[in-house]
């Protein structure tokens, strides 16, 4: 862990489907990085993904019971953590009553991936759809008090429609049956699109700026 010391990184912790042991074919791997502020956020290197955040970021979103955060105490393993600022996040964090916030911009993103699919790479719009389902289902989770982010328990007790699209997460072609189950789940879950059916992409791009919604910004303005 040379390189870890010398570029910065206090922790490198272990979360996702490897931590919990349930990962399938196409499953990245996720590390979070904790390095120095200023550090590039997130970075991807074929089925590795790295999340760069600064320690004085993550104890502010474990106060305030950020979700990304509430993933990393639940279900993170320690790859590198002299300092044990893994334990310190746990003992730091605090689950919120209320996350309506994410629960919108969700919705939000969901509704214009379902109004203007055709705009962005298919790609990126399966990967965005299964962002939507799965924030959603977590944050309807931790506002019961039982936060839960493995697709099996989120798919379990869901509608059809619902289990299909996390069960198969790892799609990477966007067809037809998708896009209808994705409909249901929002009709179901998302609850009413928040601009008329009439409007533009650029009219999300302005709600997302009004709403701090900074995964459906990043959507429109880099596609990813």
């Amino acid at each position: 862990m040379i390189i870890a010391n010398q570029s910065g990184i206090s922790a490198i912790l272990l979360f996702g489907s490897r931590a919990r042991e349930d990962s399938g074919r196409g499953s990245d791997t996720d590390l979070l990085l904790i390095a120095p502020p200023g550090t590039p956020r997130h970075k991807s290197i074929g089925h590795l993904s790295m999340f760069f955040y600064s320690w004085e970021k993550l104890l502010q979103d474990a106060r305030d019971g950020d979700l990304f955060v509430c993933h990393i105490v639940n279900e993170a393993m320690p790859v590198f953590d002299p300092l044990g600022q893994l334990d310190q996040l746990r003992s730091a964090f605090r689950l919120r009553r209320n996350y309506s916030r994410e629960i919108a911009q969700a919705r939000d993103l969901g509704w214009l991936l379902d109004r203007h699919a055709a705009a962005f790479a298919p790609s990126v719009v399966v990967r965005r759809m299964i962002w939507c389902v799965r924030t959603i289902l977590i944050a309807q989770r931790a506002e019961l008090g039982a936060p839960a982010f493995a697709p099996a328990t989120l798919a379990d007790g869901a509608s059809e429609s619902t289990r299909e699209l996390l069960l198969n997460r790892h799609q990477r072609r966007l067809d037809v049956s998708m896009r209808q189950r994705f409909r249901h789940f929002m009709i179901e879950e998302g609850g009413l699109p928040p601009l008329s059916m009439e409007t533009t992409i650029e009219d999300y791009h302005e709600l997302f700026i009004k709403t701090g919604n900074t995964v459906g910004l990043q959507t429109i303005e880099s596609g990813t």
